[in-house]
């Protein structure tokens, strides 16, 4: 009896611990109708992939949404290490490959569109991600980094297998 409530209060502290890290990503889009959900951070030797949704909550569709990669989106690891230039890449929907270069899409009211960051280098000792600004550009929303409005998500715990 002892073992079972040693077992269900383990569980319940590490579902706990899940729970609170999955709140502590902090999102800010620079516009009301511009959503965006991640979904998925994993590493793989010293490889990071975050997987998110971009959402337009509006009433009307948005085109030439501009995403950059490369040099203009940056990232820092929890142990103060930063990632820019070749070590940042992105890859939208199901486009072939990831890349240093932009993509430019519309985003639809009402239709999440996929976009996937790869950060190359980091630490193996990393736990998350503390900054992420991806630089991209949207002349209906005037959010971007033209306008000193880039995308930034904080906090991102990073999953190892």
């Amino acid at each position: 009896m002892k073992k079972i409530l040693l077992i269900l209060m383990a569980m319940f502290a590490f579902g706990w611990q899940n729970v609170r890290a999955q709140d502590g990503i902090k999102i800010v889009t620079n516009h009301p109708d511009f959503k965006v959900k991640v979904t998925r951070c994993v590493a793989s030797g010293k490889t990071v992939i975050i997987d998110m949704t971009l959402n337009n909550v509006g009433d009307t569709d948005v085109e030439g949404l501009n995403v950059w990669g490369g040099a203009r989106s940056e990232a820092y690891d929890d142990e103060g290490n930063i990632y820019k230039a070749k070590s940042i890449k992105i890859k939208v929907a199901n486009y072939k490959d990831y890349t240093t270069n932009s993509y430019s899409f519309n985003i639809p009211a009402g239709v999440p569109m996929k976009l996937s960051v790869s950060i190359d280098g980091v630490s193996q000792s990393a736990e998350s991600i503390a900054r992420l600004k991806i630089c991209l550009y949207c002349k209906a929303w005037t959010v971007g980094c033209d306008f000193d409005k880039p995308l930034r998500i904080s906090n991102i715990p990073i999953s190892r297998e």
